[in-house]
Parts: C-alpha cells; structure tokens; sequence
C-alpha cells in the first residue's frame, strides 16, 4: 500500500502548501516534495500547479483526490470493522482546551489519530484557561489543554512546554521590531481581545489584569481563528500564543514578540489528567502522541 504517499498528497490538498503539509505531518518538506514528485512520476502526469504562495489542484489532480479519498475511506471502514471484531481500537475520548488549541493543534492531533483508531469517538469543548483545571478534576472531561503554572490539587501534570503569550502582529506592524512589548505599547494601538475576564486571570499578576481591563478593543471576539485572520489583515494586534500561528511565523505573515512581563514569559502550556480517574487506553494513546507533538512543536517555536 502506498499510505505514505496518499497521506502526503492529500496534506498537501488540503492545505495548498508543500511547507504547511511538511508542518502538519511533522517531516521535512523535502519529503513532502518527494513523495509528490515520485506520485506524479507513476500517474505520468503532474497533479498540482506550483503557484508563487503554495499549490493548487490541476483536473488531474482532482480526480485522483476523489480516489484517494474513496479508497482512504474504504480502507478505513473495514479497519474499522477488522477492530471491532477484535474488541480493539474503539472507545471515546473528551477534551476541554483554551481556545487556541482549536485552530490548529487539536484538529491535526484529531485527523492524524483517526488514521490509527479511525472508531474513536471525540467530545471536544474550548473554555477559558481558568475553567480548564476544574473541568478535568471534575471527571467531565479525559483530558485538559490550558497554562500549566497554577493548577488545582486535583489534577496531574503530563507534560508541559514553554508556549508563553505574547504579542502578535504583521511584521510592518511598528511594534515588530522592538525586542520586548510593554503594557503601555501595546495600549497605543488597534488591539483585539476576546472580551470579558483576562485570559491569563488565573496564572498573571493583577498587572496584567488590570491592563486587559483598560484596553479599548477594536474587534472583541471570542474565537481564535477569527482573530487569527484579523492579526494577519492588519485589523490589530492581540496576545496569543505561538502555537496557533506556526505556519505563519514560519512563512513571515506574522511575528511574535515577548511581553515585557516576566510573569507572562514563564508561563507554561500543559496536558493534564484527573488524578482520581484512569483514563481508557485509547485517550492515555492519545496523550502519548500530543506530548511527543508538543515538545516538536515547541523545539519548532525557538526559531521564531
């Protein structure tokens, strides 16, 4: 079977980019590359038009992504079938994170999990980074994505990585070549905040709170990836993450610049578990794999 090869293709459909594919998939883009390259050597045909800003379907291309998606979709139904007459490979997992784990992380983690368990069954749900803890001590949830500093006794720690917000922006912003951002930068310009209490209200100073509760947002909005494309349009600037922006650092569409707060800058991003509860053997597979995912995905943010 050429699993490799399908997966890389339709990546690279999907997301109309050899390097976001590359990212994605967690290899070298010139692997990406390669295995296209050696697809289109055996069909005798190119399937994608090279554009300046990534790739674009040609008709051949098309037409070979409707079969490889039939045939990805039949070979998932009788793995599916194959695991349920074994007993295996089935069971339900729930996730609560911040919201900006809902951008990208968590859909790739559910897309690339699914190829290994394709009869799990997922509840996913974003909360406020304070409301994480208590949702996962509470047993409502399998799993919890939030800042890890201050957490309630109730909950184990998995992992963690150095994923502290900041302030990003396009890089014509005026702020973008300053080395650290202040309060009192920040403030003199079109901002966009997702409304109501600081994000960080449980885990930063009464500093920070008492600069998210001054600040006169342009666009108030209580989604992630609605922010996303408002920062990379130059509607304003906002403190998130780079974690829901690694493509776009990567490409230079945006920049991220720390908060001159140290409080902030030591802010960790963690999974956590309750420590009364054992979880399925399908959601503890799963935290294996995103813990491996995080520690890539923060060796990756070091270079922006």
């Amino acid at each position: 079977m050429h699993a490799t090869v399908l997966k890389y293709f339709v990546e690279v459909a999907r997301c109309g980019s050899i390097r976001k594919a590359a990212q994605n998939l967690f290899v070298a883009s010139s692997a990406v590359n390669r295995q296209i390259l050696k697809l289109e050597q055996e069909l005798g045909t190119e399937l994608f038009d090279r554009l300046p800003n990534g790739t674009r379907l040609n008709a051949a291309g098309q037409r070979v992504l409707q079969h490889v998606r039939a045939t990805l979709h039949d070979f998932h139904l009788v793995r599916t079938e194959l695991d349920a007459i074994k007993g295996e490979r089935t069971g339900h997992i729930s996730i609560v994170s911040m919201d900006s784990l809902f951008v990208d992380f968590l859909p790739v983690a559910i897309e690339q999990f699914s190829e290994l368990y394709p009869a799990v069954t997922y509840a996913m749900f974003a909360k406020p980074p304070n409301e994480v803890p208590e949702c996962v001590a509470s047993g409502e949830f399998d799993i919890g994505i939030c800042f890890a500093n201050k957490l309630t006794p109730n909950v184990d720690l998995v992992a963690s990585v150095a994923m502290p917000p900041g302030v990003l922006m396009p890089p014509s912003h005026p702020l973008a070549g300053q080395a650290a951002i202040s309060y009192a930068d920040c403030s003199r310009y079109a901002f966009l905040t997702s409304g109501g209490i600081s994000p960080l209200a449980s885990v930063a100073s009464d500093g920070f709170s008492t600069f998210w509760d001054s600040l006169s947002s342009r666009i108030t909005c209580n989604s992630a990836t609605m922010i996303k494309r408002m920062i990379i349009s130059g509607q304003g600037i906002a403190i998130l993450s780079k974690i829901a922006f690694m493509a776009e650092l990567e490409s230079g569409d945006v920049v991220w610049r720390p908060l001159a707060a140290p409080e902030i800058n030591q802010l960790r991003t963690g999974i956590i578990v309750s420590k009364h509860r054992q979880l399925p053997f399908v959601a503890q597979q799963f935290i294996d794999i995103q813990v491996r995912r995080l520690k890539q995905l923060e060796a990756l943010a070091e270079r922006f």
